[in-house]
């Protein structure tokens, strides 16, 4: 399903590129907060946490988006139906999820304590935005952003 874009060889290309520059992010990010041996001993990690957040974390950001929308137009309607001023303001939660994943991918494959965790994935989620901003073609699942 991956693959069904028009061109898989620009997909993977793109895959590729946004992996080495959120990993690269993602290991300043290390070196400067966390201590340049820690950096140094989970290069390895990081770049595959830098291939989940491109590869993984859109598509899943994308369904939660989803089934909050639809549980939040439910409740519109049930507003609308009452005093006809209903709107669905759930689906502003999903950057809070997807930083929560974020978070819990970064304190757990790099191994470090939770209060550089949070520092680490709000810098790689601001950069991640920005990567995605700058370089749409990145985006190939949508990346739910409200």
């Amino acid at each position: 399903m991956l693959f069904q874009t028009a061109d898989p060889i620009i997909f993977l290309l793109g895959i590729i590129i946004g992996t080495v520059l959120l990993g690269l992010i993602i290991y300043l990010a290390v070196l400067l907060i966390e201590s340049k041996t820690k950096a140094s001993d989970k290069v390895i990690m990081i770049f595959l946490l830098a291939l989940i957040v491109i590869l993984i974390l859109p598509p899943v950001l994308g369904a939660v988006g989803s089934v909050l929308g639809a549980i939040g137009d439910v409740f519109a309607n049930i507003r609308n139906a009452i005093d006809g001023g209903g709107a669905n303001y759930l689906t502003q939660l999903v950057p809070i999820i997807g930083f929560l994943i974020l978070l819990v991918l970064t304190k757990f494959f790099i191994d470090i304590k939770w209060e550089t965790s949070v520092w680490i994935s709000l810098l790689t989620l601001f950069m991640l935005y920005i990567l995605l901003s700058l370089i749409p073609e990145l985006d190939f699942f949508g990346l739910y952003v409200v």
